[in-house]
């Protein structure tokens, strides 16, 4: 019986040349060419060689590399146009203080555009300074862009609170009552405004606004009596409250003529906070 080619020790077509390809178990270079890594070979081909170099590795995008720009890709924006008017604001927390500019986009008035925010809010060309020096700030610091984690904010002031002209808003009757309130590291001076037929305590139980406005705002030291700075208008942060007096409305009246009597003589720096 004559044996196939191939069959039982019989040559096959191509057998010959995978027989001089060298030793191993196979050969070097398959037939189309792409090379192939033999077992125990020293000088095998590493995966990437020959195809092109092996990609880098980058410590935060990995092998891929950062991603490439693109127009329709809302994450890869690396700017975004502000909207509405921008609003000289102060920002006091605990210990920390800073300067900068917010923009309330379709809000007409800060505190209906600061109570709807959440998590951290874009502070543009801010600039962190020192306690009640804003007006001298560090000039070794450089303004920027910075973000703020609301939950440690307590008082949102407004430099130069401009009037609103809101035609057509509901008016609701309040009541202003004078109060003087402890939070982490200030004593504050001034005046809420509750419900015409609310009371103290369900203004204060209310989780709404996270922000309080008070007017005729006075910062203080909660370690000293030493003036930090005097606003017309402010937002504080109702987390941030640890005790709130309410004064008496006599008490609150003669509070009123001592400052309308000591109005003359007040230093240039609160002039520049804006005193009302």
């Amino acid at each position: 019986m004559v044996a196939r080619p191939g069959f039982l020790g019989g040559l096959r077509q191509g057998d010959e040349r995978e027989r001089d390809a060298g030793p191993g178990f196979a050969s070097s270079v398959l037939i189309d060419g792409s090379p192939i890594v033999r077992l125990g070979d020293p000088n095998a081909l590493r995966p990437f060689e020959g195809r092109g170099s092996q990609p880098d590795f980058d410590p935060v995008w990995g092998t891929l590399g950062a991603p490439s720009p693109d127009a329709d890709n809302g994450w890869l924006q690396r700017e975004e146009t502000p909207e509405g008017v921008p609003i000289g604001v102060e920002i006091f927390g605990d210990g920390y203080q800073i300067s900068g500019l917010l923009w309330t986009g379709q809000f007409d008035r800060l505190s209906d555009w600061l109570n709807m925010q959440s998590g951290f809010i874009q502070v543009r060309d801010a600039l962190q300074v020192h306690l009640g020096m804003s007006q001298a700030p560090d000039p070794d610091q450089r303004r920027g862009t910075l973000w703020v984690r609301l939950d440690q904010v307590t008082i949102v002031a407004e430099r130069s609170p401009v009037q609103q002209n809101r035609i057509g808003a509901p008016v609701v009757q309040k009541q202003r009552r004078r109060v003087s309130i402890v939070t982490p590291g200030y004593d504050l001076q001034g005046s809420i405004h509750v419900h015409a037929h609310g009371s103290m305590a369900q203004f204060l139980d209310a989780p709404d606004p996270h922000f309080i406005p008070v007017t005729d705002l006075t910062v203080r030291w909660l370690s000293s009596s030493a003036l930090v700075a005097r606003f017309p208008f402010a937002l504080v942060n109702r987390e941030q409250l640890v005790t709130i007096l309410d004064q008496p409305a006599s008490a609150a009246a003669e509070h009123a003529n001592t400052q309308d009597g000591d109005a003359a003589n007040q230093t240039s720096r609160d002039q520049q906070w804006g005193a009302a």
